[in-house]
Parts: C-alpha cells; sequence; structure tokens
C-alpha cells in the first residue's frame, strides 16, 4: 500500500480509504470487524464515515460511526489510523433544509465525538453546503474546533470549486483555518444521471482549483458502483439497472477497452487501474472505497500498489472528463 501526505492532516495516508457508509447496516458489525482488521492488515490507515451513515437505510444516524468507535475500542488502534467524518448533512427526506447553522454543526460534531468515542478526529468535513449562506459564519464554526482541538484539519464536501475558494480566501483573510481537502465525486467513469441534486462532481473547474492549490481530493464513489469490474467479469448484460442508466455510455466504453488495452499489457486488473487513475493524480488523491464482503478487501492491496505509466495515464485522460 501506498502513502501520501494528507495536507493539513500532515501525516501519511494510505492511498485507498476505506468507506463505511453501510457499516452496521447491510454489512454487520461482526463483518464490519473483519472487514477493518483485513484492510488494516493490508496497511490500510484511512477510514471515511459521516454523521447520516446509518439514515440511508433505517432512519438511525451514527451507525457506522458507532461501530467504528467500538472497533477501535476493541482493538487499541486509534493512534495508527486517520479518521474522518461528516457532519451537518440535511434531513434525509428534505434535503433543501439545509443545516449550516453553527448549532447544528456544533451539534453533529458532539454528537459524532461521542459515538466515535473520540476527543477528536483527524479531519472534519461540511457534508453538504447552503449556496446562499456567507462563509464566514461557517468558517468561524469550523476554526474553533481546531482550535478546542476537535479535529485537526477541515474539508468540504459537496461544495462547488467557487464556495470553496470563497471559504479559503475569508479564512486566510481573518486568520482562520481554511478548508484542505475536498471531498466530491469522482470516478474514471463519468456519471451522465443524479438522481440526488445536492452532490458535487469534479468537473474542469474544479480539477484546475486541485492543481492550482494542491489541495487534497478524496472523492467518493471512486469506483462507479464497480461499472468496469462488472463490464470486465460479465459484459453490459451484467450492469444492473442503477449502473447502466449511470454509467452506461458510449465515452465510458472507449475508456473501459482502454484500460482492458492496459490490462492486457500489465496484467492489472481494470478496477485497480480505475483507482490507480485517481491515486496518481498531481495533487494529493485518496479514492474512498466502499467494501461490502471481506472476500472484497484483498483487492485493495493491489490498486493501493498500482502505478500507471506516463503514456497510459495520458491515454485515460484524454478519456475522462
Amino acid at each position: 500500500m501506498r502513502y501520501r501526505v494528507l495536507p493539513g492532516v500532515d501525516r501519511e495516508a494510505s492511498v485507498i480509504a476505506m468507506g463505511s457508509t453501510h457499516f452496521g447496516t447491510f454489512v454487520s458489525e461482526q463483518e464490519t470487524y473483519d472487514i477493518l482488521d483485513a484492510y488494516v492488515a493490508l496497511g490500510g490507515n484511512f477510514i471515511d464515515t459521516a454523521r447520516v451513515y446509518g439514515d440511508f437505510e433505517n432512519g438511525i444516524v451514527g451507525i457506522s460511526e458507532g461501530v467504528i468507535g467500538r472497533w477501535m475500542q476493541l482493538r487499541g488502534n486509534r493512534e495508527s489510523l486517520i479518521v474522518e467524518t461528516k457532519g451537518a448533512h440535511p434531513p434525509m427526506d428534505k434535503m433543501l433544509d439545509h443545516r449550516l447553522d453553527r448549532d447544528s454543526i456544533q451539534g453533529d460534531m458532539a454528537r459524532s465525538l461521542e459515538a466515535l468515542q473520540l476527543d477528536g478526529v483527524d479531519l472534519y468535513y461540511l457534508h453538504r453546503d447552503q449556496p446562499d449562506r456567507a462563509v464566514g459564519g461557517i468558517m468561524e464554526t469550523l476554526h474553533s474546533f481546531v482550535e478546542a482541538g476537535f479535529t485537526r484539519a477541515i474539508g468540504a464536501s459537496n461544495w462547488s470549486a467557487d464556495r470553496i475558494l470563497e471559504a479559503n480566501d475569508y479564512a486566510v483573510s481573518h486568520g482562520l483555518t481554511p478548508f484542505t481537502v475536498n471531498q466530491p465525486q469522482w470516478a474514471l467513469a463519468n456519471m451522465q444521471i443524479a438522481e440526488d441534486p445536492t452532490l458535487v462532481h469534479m468537473n474542469p473547474e474544479m480539477y484546475q482549483m486541485h492543481r492550482q492549490t494542491g489541495m487534497a481530493c478524496v472523492p467518493y464513489s471512486s469506483q462507479a458502483k464497480g461499472f468496469f469490474i462488472k463490464l470486465f467479469e460479465g459484459g453490459q448484460q451484467s450492469l444492473n439497472a442503477k449502473v447502466a442508466d449511470r454509467y452506461l455510455n458510449p465515452g465510458n466504453l472507449r475508456i473501459y477497452d482502454a484500460l482492458k488495452a492496459i490490462h492486457d499489457k500489465t496484467g492489472t486488473s481494470v478496477g485497480a487501474l480505475a483507482l490507480a487513475y485517481l491515486t496518481g493524480q498531481p495533487f494529493p488523491t485518496f479514492p474512498i472505497v466502499g467494501v461490502s464482503k471481506l472476500s472484497q478487501v484483498q483487492a485493495l492491496a493491489e490498486a493501493g500498489d498500482a502505478v500507471l505509466t506516463d503514456e497510459d495515464r495520458a491515454v485515460l485522460s484524454g478519456l475522462a472528463m
């Protein structure tokens, strides 16, 4: 497993982060423990969670955080890990009811730390933005978390590039902590349909922001629901309706053909190659990979070590985004 320094946190993080959306729900608590144990055994040390994880399945927030917190207590391994969580997500049934007021942000942070059984996390994100709310109060609240030791660094998830830059300009000019990490949706396969309009996807403007600032990126949905892997293993007929609706298009099929050619040349799996496209960016990038079965963890070792040649990267870059 390769590592890169995570800006703001200033520690080396494994280039593949472990996602936890379904921990404690679709993935049982014991299965979660087994998956996390196997991930750490491979050299992984970067765990992503969120206050809202659990609410997707059964309407109870904090389930994923709670399972991860109990696992860390049982293993006594907190100091060897980089733990990030996210807060201020709107209610699942009212996604436009924003929660970026000070009380909501503070309340979510307090409940996250309680569930994780931690005094502080390494990185704390706001899970959604409220574009019509001034950035000043938001950044002042987040800075207070850093001062109190509740987090080492702060990040934005599902914020536009313009809003991130606006927030950071305010922070720098007022002596506050800026965002050092961005968490958008980003995969080598381009998503053509997004059911949730509050999600923010990597685009050329955001990519340039990362290139110019060196801000780290920790993308979610980095495997595009396994689109390339499923194509390789079973062809288009193996894609379920949701994956096909989101990703089956001529552009992504051309990317798949390029991945298949690199696989035939190198022997590296198409899944690992698609993640290597992300981990080899000119700015620190740590794709979040969701795992639901213990058998899937071993593939992360290949992805964590895979590196594209300059020639292969140029081919994929010419087809992506």
